[in-house]
C-alpha cells in the first residue's frame, strides 16, 4: 500500500510553476494522477518516491533503461570514464578507443550497420536518416505510416493520410484531432510527407509505383511501439523492401525503440528483413542519452567528402560511447543471458495478467513483443497479435486509466501510458509474483 505522497504533491505546485506541461508533452498526459512523483533513490526495478514509498516500475523512461537503475557494472564503467579520462574531449577533435569498439560491436550484430553517425536523440537521428536518404537518392519526399512516431520536429510530427483516391500525389494533411498536433508548427513543413495507412499492401503498391520518383525514403517503426504495439502483417515488411529496391528509395527501420530491445539485432534480426539503414536510440546506452543512424556502406558514404552536414557538438561524446560499450557488454554476456531471462519473465507476467483477467471476467487481449507488451481492455482475444486499429476497436482506454491508477496509488506498481509495459533485465521473479498479486488485487476493484 502506498502512503500518503504529501512531498510529491507539495513539490508538484513548485514544479509546475517553472515548467509548463514538464519536461516532455502532448495532447494526451503521461501522469497517472493529479500530481507528479519526484524520485529520491532508484535500484534495478524499483524506485522510491520523497515520500519514501517503493515501487516496481515497467516504464524504462519510455524504453532507455534496459538494464535497470544503477547496474553496478554500468555504473562503475561510467565512474571509470569520468575519473580517467573526459566527458567530451573534442567534437570530432579527439577520440577515444570506445569510439571503434562500438562502432565494431554494432557493426557486429546490427544486420545494415557497416557505417555509422551517433548524434544524442532520436529525433536527431530520423532527421538525419532524412538528410542521408535524400542526399544518396537525389529525391526529397519521406514516405512514413499512420500511428508511427518519430520524434517531435516539424516535418515529421503529426499528420494523417492526404487523399488517397485522387490523381494527385497523397501528400499529407494535418490532423487537429491528433495527439500529435501542435500549434507553432510551420504549415509547410507537413507537405514533406507522404502518410500511408500501415500494413495496407494495396495502397502502399499503388503509391510507390505512382510517385517513387519523388520518395527518398520510406521510414517506419517495425512493430508500432509507440502506439499499441501494431505487428507489421506477414509479408508487408518484405513488400517495403522489395519495392524500395526496384525503385532505388532508402528502406530505413526506425529502431529508436526496438534496437537492442528486441535482441541486439532489433526487428531486423526478429523479422529478417534488412533495411539501407535504420535509426537507434533509448535502450543502446543504457540510460544516457545517445543516438544514431546505421547503415550500408553504399548508403551511409554519402557523408564522406563533407558534401552533407552532420554536425553536432556532443554527436559520439565520450561518456555516451562508454554507456553504449558498457550496456552492450552487459547484454552480450553468457550468449545474451539476460535477455533469456528478462523474456522468461515477460511471459511469466503476461499469462498472469491474462489468468486474472480471465478471473474477474475482463476482456483482454495483450499484444507482445520481446521485452514489451499492451494490455488492451475490453478487447477479446487473448495473447494475440494486433496489425490495424480494427482489430481493437473496442479497447476500453478510460478502463485502462483507472487500472493504471489504482496500480501505481495504491500497489506501488509503475506502468506507461496506452496500455504499455517495457521489462528490464533486473526485474526478478519476485518483482513477477507481486506484480501478477497487484494486477489481481487491482482488477477486483474495476
Amino acid at each position: 500500500m502506498i502512503n500518503d505522497c504529501a512531498k510529491s504533491k507539495e513539490l508538484s505546485k513548485r514544479f509546475n510553476e517553472i515548467y509548463p506541461a514538464g519536461h516532455s508533452n502532448n495532447k494526451d498526459p503521461y501522469e497517472v494522477a493529479d500530481y507528479r512523483l519526484f524520485i529520491k533513490k532508484a535500484k534495478g526495478s524499483h524506485v522510491w518516491d520523497i515520500d519514501g514509498n517503493e515501487y516496481i516500475e515497467f516504464n524504462s523512461a519510455f524504453g532507455p533503461t534496459l538494464l535497470g537503475h544503477c547496474n553496478d557494472e554500468y555504473i562503475r564503467a561510467l565512474e571509470d570514464a569520468l575519473e580517467t579520462s573526459a566527458t567530451l574531449s573534442g567534437s570530432n577533435l579527439l577520440f577515444s578507443e570506445d569510439d571503434v569498439e562500438v562502432g565494431e560491436v554494432i557493426t557486429k550484430y546490427v544486420p545494415c550497420a557497416e557505417q555509422i553517425k551517433f548524434n544524442m536523440t532520436g529525433s536527431e537521428a530520423v532527421q538525419m536518416a532524412i538528410r542521408i536518404a535524400r542526399a544518396y537518392t537525389g529525391k526529397n519526399m519521406i514516405l512514413r505510416f499512420t500511428d508511427n512516431y518519430h520524434g517531435w520536429i516539424d516535418n515529421i510530427y503529426g499528420g494523417r493520410p492526404g487523399d488517397l483516391k485522387s490523381e494527385k500525389m497523397p501528400v499529407a494533411e494535418e490532423d487537429p484531432d491528433s495527439d500529435y498536433q501542435t500549434l507553432g508548427k510551420f504549415p509547410g513543413a507537413i507537405r514533406e510527407n507522404i502518410i500511408l495507412p500501415w500494413n495496407d499492401f494495396d495502397v502502399f503498391k499503388k503509391t510507390m509505383e505512382k510517385y517513387h520518383d519523388e520518395i527518398a525514403i520510406v521510414h517506419f517503426e517495425p512493430i508500432v511501439c509507440n502506439h499499441f504495439g501494431f505487428f507489421p502483417k506477414p509479408g508487408f515488411l518484405e513488400l517495403i523492401r522489395e519495392l524500395c529496391t526496384k525503385y532505388n528509395v532508402v528502406m530505413s527501420m526506425d529502431e529508436i525503440i526496438t534496437g537492442f530491445r528486441l535482441g541486439f539485432g532489433g526487428a531486423q534480426t526478429y523479422f529478417g528483413v534488412t533495411p539501407d539503414i535504420c535509426t537507434l536510440a533509448k535502450s543502446i546506452a543504457g540510460g544516457l542519452p545517445m543516438a544514431c543512424v546505421a547503415g550500408r556502406k553504399k548508403v551511409m558514404s554519402i557523408l564522406d567528402g563533407r558534401k552533407v552536414a552532420a554536425s553536432g557538438t556532443f554527436n559520439g561524446w565520450n561518456l555516451g560511447m562508454r554507456a553504449v560499450l558498457a550496456t552492450t557488454k552487459i547484454l552480450e554476456r553468457d550468449g545474451g543471458a539476460a535477455y533469456k531471462k528478462m523474456y522468461a519473465l515477460e511471459d511469466k507476467l503476461i499469462e498472469g495478467i491474462l489468468t486474472s483477467a480471465g478471473r474477474h471476467g475482463i476482456k483482454m487481449r495483450i499484444n507482445d513483443c520481446p521485452g514489451a507488451f499492451f494490455t488492451l481492455f475490453g478487447v477479446e482475444g487473448g495473447r494475440q497479435r494486433v496489425y490495424t486499429p480494427e482489430d481493437m476497436k473496442e479497447i476500453d482506454i478510460p478502463l485502462f486509466k483507472k487500472f493504471r491508477r489504482i496500480l501505481q496509488e495504491e500497489e506501488g506498481v509503475i506502468t506507461l501510458p496506452a496500455a504499455r509495459w517495457y521489462m528490464n533485465i533486473s526485474h526478478t521473479e519476485a518483482d513477477i509474483d507481486y506484480t501478477i498479486a497487484a494486477v489481481d488485487r487491482a482488477m477486483g476493484k474495476l
